[in-house]
């Protein structure tokens, strides 16, 4: 476990309404795996607040830790939003489970709006070391400007043999020439997509109700249990 006192280096933009925090490593020996979390502490009127966040840097970008939000109307959030490089934070962790396995085997992603966080870590922690993991991420958003990370999900993806994204648009609106698929993940998709999914770990992250949901269709499917890692992001639903 590690724990240091650091400041924002970097806040970027990520689609209208997420945006990634960046704050650089000042403790030593600060160490986590890719899909894990850790706890944030930052001062809103005066006071210290904390929450905890997944990583959606990897270990394999050296220097900062790096963590993504939707922004939404509760005051831990709002105060983020305001949030200007150099302010204060303290940042300790890792904490989680939620990680790649240690031995290699065919994986798949299911994840929904800011639960392509810890997701972005593994995938750029694979590409980074090349690891020759089979992955399939299949990625739910309510539209198209909502995909957070896109271009550099396709980088990976074209970069990398053994990674395909699939994109999902679940709202009304959809561009006429959207190549993606449309609607919302369903036991029918996951087997249309990933048609070797019995032989999968599957990572489920995103909003409990979400979680919960392709849960149910992974069930469904005859996919057991102990196949299943999941992710929920309170907060959301």
């Amino acid at each position: 476990m590690w724990e240091f006192e650091t400041e924002c280096q970097e806040v970027i933009q990520r689609t209208p309404n997420i945006k990634s925090f960046r704050f650089p490593i000042r403790g030593k020996n600060v160490r986590y795996r890719p899909g894990q979390f850790f706890f944030f502490t930052i001062k809103i009127r005066g006071e210290e607040a904390l929450h905890h966040f997944s990583f959606s840097s990897s270990p394999t970008e050296e220097g900062y830790i790096e963590f993504t939000k939707r922004i939404t109307a509760s005051d831990f959030s709002q105060a983020l939003n305001v949030l200007r490089p150099g302010d204060w934070a303290r940042l300790r962790g890792p904490e989680g489970s939620f990680t790649l396995p240690a031995r290699l085997r065919p994986l798949a992603l299911l994840s929904g709006g800011i639960g392509i966080t810890p997701l972005r870590s593994m995938l750029r922690y694979i590409a980074d070391k090349d690891l020759p993991f089979e992955v399939v991420l299949l990625y739910s958003n309510n539209s198209v400007e909502d995909i957070a990370f896109r271009h550099e999900l396709d980088s990976i993806a074209g970069g990398h043999p053994g990674v395909r994204v699939e994109y999902v648009i679940s709202g009304p609106t959809v561009p006429g020439d959207w190549p993606g698929k449309r609607g919302f993940i369903t036991k029918d998709l996951v087997a249309e997509v990933i048609p070797d999914y019995m032989t999968r770990l599957f990572y489920i992250s995103g909003p409990p109700r979400m979680v919960i949901a392709l849960e149910e269709q992974l069930s469904a499917l005859g996919v057991p249990s102990a196949q299943l890692k999941r992710d929920s992001f309170t907060g959301y639903d």
